[in-house]
């Protein structure tokens, strides 16, 4: 009888202990989210979790506060994020350099994201455009490509930096034949302007930055990224279109610490789905910043994060770049 009532109240304990989460997810929130992002403000590592915030802070009857801590790299933040508590007031907003390069680029990383991390959802991609002065010769990807084969290292493509995803464009379509000179800047308005002042021959740039200077004639589109024509740059091709399929794009994703219930992670991911869906949303929000929404559930893009990862594992082992230079 003794027994009986042992497994009996062992039952109730586990059943008691299963239910919280889904308790936690009805009653929460009941105290203003924090969204970290390791970025600065008023780009896209920022404005599409502003939106979020506008949109779901009314419906869940608490604000969003926003908090930017930029610095390191985006280290400096994601680390406050991986180390917050996780009870579903702390969540974070950054793309794949966080997540995906910055493993690779610094050996003593104080968080790992695959361990630290679960990702909630990828909000969009950002296009990015191959670029060029209006007066450079090459028009056509097969063009540049042919100039680039033929001299190798003589155009000069602009980046945003060491580990970029503009720079291991560069690297990728070297191990292919296709070896351009690498110009680092600090930025990608930097990397951009130099183009246009003619000090490099060539950057692959976001479209929401370029788009404006191809249509007044500042500068002109040789490829878009991707495998799709752009809707930012209508008319022209795509890396992938012109046979050089290659997934080193930027995408911009909301994530929590790995330990947050998994009720919350998934409530949040139907509701930001949502959000990608409303027209007025993703013109505010999410195109303004040259991007292209996704969305998706929490288990394809925590699977996406497992396999990019490995492809750019293999990509630095390929080409030998060192990323933290």
């Amino acid at each position: 009888m003794n027994h009986a009532f042992r497994f009996a109240g062992a039952a109730l304990m586990l059943t008691g202990l299963l239910a919280l989460p889904a308790a936690q997810a009805q009653s929460w929130p009941t105290k203003p989210i924090r969204i970290i992002s390791p970025h600065p403000p008023g780009g896209p590592g920022d404005i599409p979790f502003r939106g979020i915030a506008q949109y779901l802070g009314p419906k869940y009857g608490q604000p969003f506060v926003i908090e930017n801590r930029p610095g390191a790299n985006a280290v400096i933040g994601a680390e406050m994020c991986a180390k917050a508590a996780p009870d579903g007031y702390t969540f974070c907003g950054t793309n794949n350099g966080t997540i995906s390069i910055n493993p690779l680029a610094y050996p003593n990383l104080p968080y790992d994201p695959l361990k630290d991390f679960i990702g909630i959802i990828n909000i969009g991609e950002i296009e990015s455009v191959l670029i060029a002065h209006p007066s450079f010769p090459a028009n056509t990807i097969e063009e540049l490509f042919a100039m680039a084969k033929a001299k190798p290292d003589s155009i000069s493509w602009s980046t945003i930096g060491v580990g970029s995803g503009s720079h291991l464009t560069l690297e990728w379509l070297r191990t292919r034949g296709v070896p351009f000179l690498h110009v680092p800047f600090k930025g990608g308005e930097a990397a951009m302007n130099a183009v246009v002042g003619g000090q490099v021959n060539i950057s692959m740039n976001a479209a929401g930055r370029t788009a404006p200077m191809i249509r007044a004639g500042k500068l002109k589109a040789i490829a878009v990224s991707g495998d799709r024509p752009s809707q930012f740059v209508p008319g022209v091709r795509s890396l992938g279109e012109a046979g050089y399929k290659v997934d080193t794009g930027i995408w911009i994703g909301m994530f929590a610490p790995a330990a947050v219930p998994r009720a919350l992670v998934v409530r949040l991911n139907a509701d930001i789905n949502g959000l990608l869906k409303n027209k007025d949303y993703v013109a505010k929000f999410v195109s303004t910043q040259g991007m292209v929404p996704v969305g998706g559930s929490v288990d394809e893009f925590n699977a996406y994060l497992k396999k990019e990862r490995a492809f750019y594992e293999k990509l630095v082992k390929d080409t030998g770049v060192k990323l933290g230079q």
